[in-house]
């Protein structure tokens, strides 16, 4: 028996078949041996090519992809059998026609089950290319299949500009806007790969960033359209740093009743500083004195926070908009107008409400004439943190619903991911937070649809609150009447 060593491809196959098949060595003579980067393979490309359709092409090189001990076996066979004129050879009454078939189908709903699940994260843009990271593990060899599908689906929307790489154990593909690459990374990307994917992460190091973040869900929400089956742990391996879940599970454990549990998200290290970052001053003033980072010098003024002093809800939002930054009120400008109607959809009243920003000056910058707001970066969130914690301490909320990641983050501490948490109760520090998008989201969103979705989540964190208030009030009534 001959033995055919081969790199486990289709093109590495497909040449060595040409061969075997111009030098008319029959399928049972021949042992096929996988081995990454064989030297010695029978194809130099000097054999004429087989004259097959090209369907049956296609149905070998999908088939290709199933990871079997008799892979090649197998395709050679059919190709061998059609080329002799057995063309019932690809029948399902067949026993290699109904062999290809299964491994046909397998291969096509692992790949559309990888096109759905994989979470892609954006990645801190100061690494630089590519944008977003995904990972997936996969039992079948899908990398260039899936990419191919992605480049087709994304491209389609308005996420196609975007810089990705889809990572799998076998190799990864990288699409620079343009061109798919499968392989290995160049060294820069090697670089950033060894940011983006540590050995114990699934989805790679991330930043919620919210208007990108809105064009992914919507492409999730578009290729999840139907009721989501139950998803086999192998598809979704949980990296032991947390719970990320693709946005379509997460929405269906938040839509199958994960709001009644509680969520412990435990309290970050201490913050270690440099000489590039030294601690950060005690205040020596008010609020509108502050200058603990540099907002203060764009900023007209300070926007600090409003409400009852003993509010039973705290709400904290980013950072003040360009109409707070005018007034000095919290949630006054189009952002603010949203929140008052989610309110009353929630069976809230504003005034009943302590209303204040994680950030307390207005961050922007001018592109054209235009003043266009900016994310604050962790060390402005950090710097206001020290306001927060005032206020969270004088008010001491019950609950406290953040709106945004940013907000999330500065109640926390922890680089958590907003649409992880979606619809759950988190207990922090003593705290029961209940996170949720910021109207802002829902404004900048133009697909009327994702908006709609995005308004009534933050309407269904505002009732989940009410509720929270309620069992606590009941509960130190009780403890009150013991």
């Amino acid at each position: 028996m001959q033995q055919i060593p081969i790199e486990p491809s289709f093109p590495a196959w497909r040449r060595a078949a040409r061969t075997l098949l111009w030098q008319r060595i029959e399928p049972s003579r021949i042992a096929w041996i996988e081995t990454e980067g064989a030297a010695a393979q029978p194809g130099d490309g000097s054999a004429p090519p087989a004259a097959i359709p090209r369907e049956l092409l296609w149905r070998l090189k999908t088939a290709a992809c199933c990871r079997a001990p008799d892979r090649w076996a197998l395709l050679y066979r059919v190709l061998w059998r059609w080329t002799h004129g057995e063309r019932h050879v690809v029948d399902l009454h067949d026993p290699d026609g109904a062999l290809l078939d299964q491994r046909i189908q397998t291969v096509e709903r692992e790949t559309d089950a990888l096109v759905k699940l994989t979470l892609f994260r954006r990645r801190d843009p100061s690494m630089g290319a590519p944008e977003f990271v995904g990972w997936y593990e996969p039992q079948h060899d899908l990398l260039e299949r899936a990419a191919a599908r992605f480049v087709e689906r994304v491209g389609d929307s308005r996420m196609g500009d975007s810089t990705w790489m889809l990572a799998t154990p076998q190799g990864a593909a990288f699409w620079n806007g343009m061109l798919l690459r499968i392989g290995r990374p160049a060294s820069e990307e090697l670089t950033h790969a060894s940011h983006a994917l540590p050995a114990s992460a699934m989805t790679g190091e991330a930043i919620t960033s919210e208007p990108a973040e809105a064009l992914w869900l919507a492409y999730y929400a578009n290729a999840f359209n139907r009721e989501p089956a139950p998803v086999p742990v192998r598809y979704w391996r949980m990296p032991p740093a947390g719970p990320p879940l693709p946005a379509p599970l997460a929405r269906e454990r938040s839509r199958r009743g994960a709001q009644s549990g509680v969520v412990t998200i435990p309290v970050a290290p201490p913050v270690e500083y440099s000489a590039m970052t030294p601690p950060l001053r005690e205040p020596t003033g008010g609020l509108a004195t502050c200058r603990r980072c540099a907002l203060w010098r764009n900023a007209k003024q300070a926007v600090a926070g409003i409400g009852p002093p003993q509010a039973a809800i705290m709400v904290v939002g980013e950072q003040p908009g360009e109409h707070d930054n005018q007034h000095g009120t919290p949630f006054t400008g189009p952002a603010g107008q949203l929140l008052d109607e989610v309110l009353a959809r929630a069976g809230l009243e504003r005034e009943a409400l302590y209303l204040t920003y994680a950030v307390k000056h207005y961050k922007w910058e001018t592109i054209g004439h235009q003043r266009v707001h900016r994310t604050p970066v962790r060390r402005e969130v950090e710097a206001c943190g020290y306001w927060l914690e005032q206020e969270l301490a004088q008010v001491a909320p019950r609950v406290v619903v953040t709106l945004g990641a940013t907000a999330l983050k500065a109640l926390t501490g922890a680089h958590v991911n907003l649409s992880e948490y979606l619809g759950q109760t988190i207990a922090h520090g003593g705290r029961l937070i209940v996170p949720s998008w910021h109207p802002a989201y829902a404004l900048r969103t133009a697909d009327a649809r994702l908006r709609d979705d995005i308004v009534a989540t933050i309407v269904a964190a505002f009732r989940q609150a009410v509720r929270l208030m309620s069992a606590s009030a009941a509960a130190s009534a009780a403890s009150a009447d013991s």
